[in-house]
């Protein structure tokens, strides 16, 4: 009985395959071309120094939150400082600032029910804010409308949080803001520490939240938190500090070179 051998494909068969097969992908290339190409932004690159201990990092981990303690607010319709929580107005009170560890950068919130994103550190511990347009987002004609200006608003706010340590109970709050007269005070209380720490590294200051503000022409009386500096105290001191404004009015000299 003759076997029957399995052909194998001829030359010609095997260059018409390849033929069919450099076709179509010719054919799927020139249609990749003509389909415009879609933009993914870029994880904005940050410099970041982790200085947190193991402790830090696993409490960090469990528990992800912007905010220590009760959360502080400056209500801007009536001029004062508010504790969320409780509703309780705590306008002119006493804290210390622990700002090393003040909380900046940048939030977008997702709505009812859903966690916000935030790209946000500590600028103290060696972190750097992002440009705002490497956040994405970019297209104003894409920006939802805000609640309460009823215009387009970037969904990317600026925000920063004090945090604020009661110089009696040692409880801690933390006062948080995206205006721009909140993100102001804010700044100018850290232009102080910034100078503090050129000569007294180991010491906060003691602030008042005084409201404040300012006549504008447009929109007439302008209501803005104020951080008056009254004081300061050791990092690691327990004792409840007192506050003392003349102690406190010369940012470049040492205590000990004051007149």
């Amino acid at each position: 009985m003759q076997s029957t051998k399995r052909r194998g494909r001829t030359p010609e068969e095997i260059i018409a395959s390849q033929s069919e097969e450099a076709r179509k992908l010719k054919e799927a290339k020139a249609a990749a071309a003509s389909v415009p190409a879609t933009v993914t932004p870029a994880t904005p690159a940050t410099t970041t120094i982790d200085t947190r201990t193991p402790a830090e990092i696993y409490a960090d981990e469990i528990c992800q939150t912007a905010i220590v303690g009760q959360l502080v607010k400056f209500d801007g319709k009536v001029g004062k400082f508010v504790i969320v929580e409780t509703e309780e107005e705590i306008s002119n009170r006493e804290f210390i600032v622990a700002v090393d560890e003040t909380l900046a950068g940048f939030i977008r919130f997702n709505g009812d029910g859903q966690p916000p994103d935030r790209v946000q550190g500590q600028p103290y511990k060696g972190w750097r804010k992002p440009k705002r347009e490497t956040l994405g987002d970019n297209d104003p004609a894409q920006w939802p409308i805000g609640p309460l200006s009823g215009k387009a608003e970037d969904p990317w706010k600026e925000q920063a949080n004090l945090v604020l340590v009661d110089p009696t109970t040692r409880a801690f709050f933390t006062f948080a803001t995206t205006s721009k007269t909140g993100l102001s005070g804010v700044g100018a209380l850290l232009q102080h520490y910034n100078r503090m720490l050129k000569h007294d590294a180991d010491s906060y200051p003691i602030v008042k939240l005084a409201p404040s503000g300012y006549e504008d022409k447009r929109y007439g009386w302008v209501n803005k938190p104020v951080f008056a500096i009254i004081g300061r105290t050791p990092k690691n001191s327990t004792v409840t500090p007192a506050t003392d404004v003349a102690a406190d009015m010369n940012d470049e000299l040492p205590a000990s070179l004051r007149a």
